[in-house]
């Protein structure tokens, strides 16, 4: 009959029909309406973002609150919430262009709404409408697990795609827009840690690694990205003057494995200064067994790479040469690679170290010897009475001799 409801009239010896018959007013359009409308204000109360979303945006958001009121009344209407699915009350698309955290926020709202709408609805409906949000919530939870795994995935994927073009060096405008995608700002300081991931024999080592370490650098209020290159996990942190390259480096050790050569590179800036480190840390990576202890094997922690220098230009590294030629040659030659203090250096190395020897030959007195090889620790930073140091002023010596005997010869 014309405007009398088509659901069929209970039976009054019908408990259960009868208070079927009590949620019918509910699900009218015009309580669907006021529901719908007190959600929409209680939104934009506790949500603020909500209030400057474009009038598309907004009509999405009203759209959601609408097909899961819409979604509960049918299912209550059906008798109960058994049977299909239950979806979450945000759906995906609308959930990924809001982004996690907005959506978690927006399903606690439509969540809260559905219950108090259950409660106009006599015992039964509460008790069915507490029902159907419990596995709302749930779909939702899962929905947000699928796109936190989803965008997590994009995120290492683009992570690992800055730290190949920076290897490469073929970064362009795309790594700048990844950078800045990432949060990255388009200036920054950064260097890089190079080793081996714990737990890389099951190779999830590096995955495994990657939240922790951008959670650890975070706290210490830097960022990071995380790649991998032959095998190793490459780290590259922008410290955000919030600490030096050892503070950083020695919070994330633990990811690496304690049998891994462990590398930092130098703190350089920008993108060509993050490949420079990242090609460094590396080069270090493949020269450390020349420098682990002859009896136990056993290796610093980390190894910077500007103590490697004379290793990796030895093993093929043209930026480590050309750092002891430009860092350490040219500041003990200058304009006059036959001066004293190169003359002096060299001598005084092929000599096996000896002041009185060195002094014999040059013919100057040994006090002069001594001054001119403190001048070369004020110049290049390197003493040559330390062992370890003086092969480092001697590769530095050679390079430069050679490069000033053939000037044209790469």
């Amino acid at each position: 009959m014309i405007g009398k409801s088509k659901r069929p009239r209970p039976q009054d010896d019908d408990p259960a029909e009868a208070q079927q018959a009590h949620w019918a007013p509910a699900a009218s359009d015009t309580a669907m309406e006021q529901i719908l409308r007190k959600t929409l204000d209680h939104l934009d109360e506790t949500l603020p973002w909500a209030r400057s979303l474009p009038a598309d945006g907004r009509r999405t958001l009203e759209g959601a609150i609408r097909t899961a009121l819409d979604d509960l009344l049918s299912r209550l209407d059906a008798r109960g919430t058994e049977g299909s699915e239950i979806p979450s009350p945000v759906p995906a698309e609308l959930s990924r262009s809001l982004g996690p955290h907005r959506a978690m926020e927006l399903t606690q709202v439509i969540l809260d709404m559905l219950e108090e709408a259950g409660r106009t609805m006599g015992a039964e409906g509460e008790r069915s409408t507490l029902v159907y949000t419990r596995h709302a919530a749930t779909a939702a939870a899962a929905l947000y697990a699928d796109l936190a795994e989803a965008r997590n995935g994009r995120k290492a994927a683009t992570e690992s795609r800055i730290i190949r073009h920076l290897i490469e060096q073929t970064a362009d405008t795309r790594t700048v827009d990844d950078l800045a995608r990432l949060g990255w700002p388009t200036e920054f300081d950064c260097f890089a840690v190079v080793g081996e991931a714990q737990g890389n024999d099951e190779g999830q080592g590096m995955e495994n690694a990657r939240h922790p370490i951008h959670t650890t650098v975070a706290r210490q209020g830097g960022r990071a990205l995380v790649g991998e290159n032959e095998g190793l996990m490459v780290v590259l942190v922008d410290p955000n003057r919030s600490g030096t390259p050892a503070d950083f480096c020695a919070s994330i050790l633990r990811f690496f494995t304690d049998e891994s050569a462990v590398c930092l590179g130098p703190l350089h800036y920008g993108i060509s200064g993050a490949g420079a480190s990242i090609r460094a840390a590396l080069s270090t990576y493949a020269a450390a067994p020349a420098v682990a202890d002859p009896i136990t094997a056993a290796l610093l922690r980390p190894l910077h790479a500007d103590d490697l220098l004379p290793e990796r230009a030895l093993n093929g590294d043209r930026d480590a040469a050309d750092q002891l030629y430009q860092e350490v040659y040219l500041s003990l030659a200058g304009q006059d690679p036959d001066g004293p203090l190169p003359t002096t250096l060299l001598t005084f190395l092929r000599s096996g170290n000896s002041l009185e020897v060195t002094a014999k030959k040059l013919g100057i007195h040994p006090n002069t010897v001594r001054y001119r090889l403190r001048r070369c620790v004020e110049v290049t930073g390197w003493d040559a009475m330390d062992p370890r140091e003086s092969f480092v002023l001697q590769a530095a010596l050679i390079i430069g001799r050679i490069r000033r005997s053939h000037p044209d010869t790469d």
